[in-house]
């Protein structure tokens, strides 16, 4: 029956939203431009993009003929890459499983994303596992597909394995403690796609746990702990490589007695998350992590769908009834805009934060998050207001209203409320 209505919910979504299409196979390159090229790497050219076979096939002089001339102002980034949120609209992965996948595709290539991570929050062992199967699945079958949106990356656990008195919305009698076995179903259960895991590296039985995440290339995030920096320098011994949702579910960075978040920002090996709303983080220390971090931020939006009367969007953030922050309404493509205006950073510097440095946390920088020959053609689009006017994928439109040669059909995608 679930496979049945992923089926339905593929094909309604595959109707429903028709893709302008790159050049045919074996007709030649698509030339896109010309156009202001954010590389990736902080630097810009003005310069056409030639796309083939789904990849990037070279960056050519501006002048000469394109087969997408691009309005004036345009700028050509990285696809954006979002590495922790919760669903997209109103269905979350816990509860919509891979029905909130299709969504979140869809949604995500109108901020600009080209790839998202699905988050499974806390919740009974059973129905974690249960979510995170059906997830891998509709990832999958996108992927089967022609692109049609942003793709599943894999599947983010944000628990079970977390601190009691730093659980903030995670309820308490779902929390478990690690274990090898428990490492092991998670990862068995995801067949190849789990990516990442945050948990608590003091609690009982991390050690363990980091060993094997780590022998098999997952990335261990710590988040919702109460480690200072001695812990905290453990963790990164331990394998631990990123820090989920820098200054939340944590302690403060105290002068006297600082958090394990000073560990992270001193060892160059990490990577840092941050909620970019101007809320989760005050914009000073916002621009302060950039200081000290440099390229090693990613930008997160920890998006939160708001179900039920039990959550509600105030101030541009999602909180509980008694006020806990629960999560963000954050879009990715306004989480760059607003790191631009906390760090005072062009564009060209500032899209690393969302496109780059987590293609290097996920260890996918040899196929994603620049633009570069060789890599796969997975571009944002943005206007001289920087507004997204376009997503490509794999060398195909699937938002915007740009649109190829007279032959090909452009469509307009709407943007999510």
């Amino acid at each position: 029956m679930a496979q049945h209505l992923r089926e339905r919910a593929r094909q309604a979504f595959l109707t429903n939203h028709r893709f302008v299409h790159g050049r045919m196979h074996g007709t030649g390159p698509l030339v896109l431009g010309p156009a202001t090229v954010a590389v990736g790497d902080g630097t810009s050219t003005f310069a056409r993009l030639a796309v083939e076979g789904g990849r990037i096939l070279d960056i050519l002089a501006a002048d000469g003929p394109s087969d997408v001339p691009l309005p004036p102002g345009t700028t050509i980034a990285p696809g954006l890459l979002d590495l922790h949120t919760n669903g997209a609209g109103d269905l979350p992965f816990n509860r919509d499983h891979g029905h909130a996948v299709y969504q979140a595709s869809r949604s995500y290539a109108a901020c600009g994303a080209t790839g998202f991570v699905a988050a499974v929050m806390t919740a009974p062992w059973e129905s974690m596992l249960a979510a995170a199967a059906d997830i891998v699945e509709a990832a999958h079958e996108l992927e089967e597909g022609e692109p049609c949106g942003a793709r599943c990356l894999g599947v983010h656990f944000e628990g079970p394995f977390l601190n009691q008195k730093f659980r903030r919305v995670h309820r308490g009698e779902w929390l478990l403690p690690a274990s090898n076995e428990r490492a092991r179903e998670m990862i068995d259960v995801c067949r190849g796609a789990l990516v990442m895991v945050t948990f608590a590296p003091e609690i009982d039985g991390a050690a363990d746990a980091a060993r094997l995440f780590c022998d098999h290339g997952i990335v261990c995030s710590a988040g919702h702990t109460s480690a200072r920096y001695r812990e905290g320098m453990l963790a990164i011994g331990m394998g631990f490589r990123s820090l989920t949702h820098a200054f939340n579910g944590m302690p403060p960075l105290d002068h006297r007695d600082p958090s394990l978040l000073a560990a992270f920002m001193q060892d160059r090996r990490t990577f840092v998350q941050v909620v970019c709303d101007g809320v989760h983080v005050a914009p000073v220390m916002v621009d302060l992590l950039y200081r000290t971090l440099g390229d090693r931020v990613v930008l997160v939006t920890d998006y939160m769908p708001v179900t039920d009367g039990d959550y509600r969007i105030e101030g541009g953030v999602v909180r509980t009834r008694d006020g806990t922050i629960a999560g963000s309404a954050l879009r990715i493509d306004q989480a760059v805009r607003n790191y631009m205006t906390f760090t005072e950073l062009p564009f060209a510097q500032a899209i690393i934060a969302a496109t780059y440095a987590p293609a290097r946390l996920l260890g996918l920088e040899r196929e994603l998050g620049r633009v570069a020959p060789g890599l796969r053609a997975d571009l944002s689009f943005w206007d001289d207001e920087l507004r997204v006017i376009g997503t490509m994928q794999g060398g195909r439109f699937v938002f915007g209203t740009i649109a190829p040669d007279r032959r090909l059909q452009a469509v307009s995608a709407s943007a999510p409320s």
